[in-house]
This record gives structure tokens, sequence and C-alpha cells, in this order.
């Protein structure tokens, strides 16, 4: 399924990462005027690849799982969001972006970052991607404010829909 589920209200946080989960260092590699391509915005606050299937090859020794798929993060500057892998997947995978060594987790706090100086987007992109048992459609929940929704990555399988 490539398309984000309806939209539901949630509880609105303080703003900090919860226990247990990472937050984003605001230190992207490049940043883009819009989404395009393969990646949508979803909540028009992070950008992911939700139509490819993303190759799921061999990870290396610090990944907590045995496969990788590798994908882009895109956050839209001065906007706050949480990515979550649901309960019931959190043993099989983990998810890591930023620009430093990844740092594995199921729960990913987004600040809202700013804007580089210079920049000629509001778009922040960031490198990273999914740590994995086998291939997978994988469920990821994106909480900004009081939506959320949950979009499903094809990584190293086809999400059906």
């Amino acid at each position: 399924m490539a398309s984000p589920s309806a939209r539901a209200p949630v509880a609105s946080g303080s703003g900090a990462a919860s226990p247990g989960q990472v937050d984003l260092d605001c230190s992207p590699i490049d940043t883009v005027s819009s989404p395009a391509g393969p990646q949508r915005g979803i909540l028009d606050v992070v950008g992911l690849d939700t139509t490819s299937r993303l190759q799921a090859g061999r990870a290396g020794g610090g990944d907590p799982h045995r496969l990788f798929a590798k994908t882009g993060l895109l956050i839209h500057a001065g906007r706050e969001a949480t990515l979550t892998v649901p309960e019931n997947w959190a043993a099989r995978v983990s998810i890591a972006w930023g620009n430093h060594a990844p740092e594995w987790t199921t729960g990913l706090h987004i600040p809202a970052c700013p804007v580089p100086p210079g920049a000629s987007g509001r778009w922040l992109v960031f490198p990273g991607g999914f740590s994995l048992d086998k291939a997978a459609c994988v469920p990821l929940r994106v909480r900004a404010g009081k939506e959320m929704a949950t979009v499903h990555v094809s990584a190293g399988a086809r999400c059906r829909g």
C-alpha cells in the first residue's frame, strides 16, 4: 500500500523525544524545494519513498538486523514529527536517519530543524533507511502535531495495493 492511511488524531506531546526514541540531528546533507520523484510528502512534514521497491542488501557490521534498505528522508524545515515502527514490527525492523553513524531505533523524533544558512529549499535531506530481518512491506507511523498517518515502504518486497 503506497498511500497514507486515514489521518487520525493523536495526543500532542511536549516536543522532546520520548524514552526509547532517538532525536534526529538537524545536520542535513542537502535541501530541496519539495518532495519529488519517488519521494511523497506525508502530513506536509516528512518525505519518504513509498512507491519504489527499495533494494535490501546485506547489512553492515553495526546494523541490528541482517538486511539494510537505504532510502533518503525529507523533513520540512521548522516542523516537528515522530516516525515509529509499530510495536508488532519492533523486533524485526529498526530505522536510522541522519548525517552521522546510524543510531538504530524504532522511534525517531524529528525536531523543528531550521533551514541551514544559504540553503535553496525548505525540505531537508537525510541519509539512512531500514535495518530488517527479511524483505518486507514495512509499516511506518508518522505523527505531526495532532495528525497521524501510516505509510508502507517496500523494503526488498513489494507492498500490495
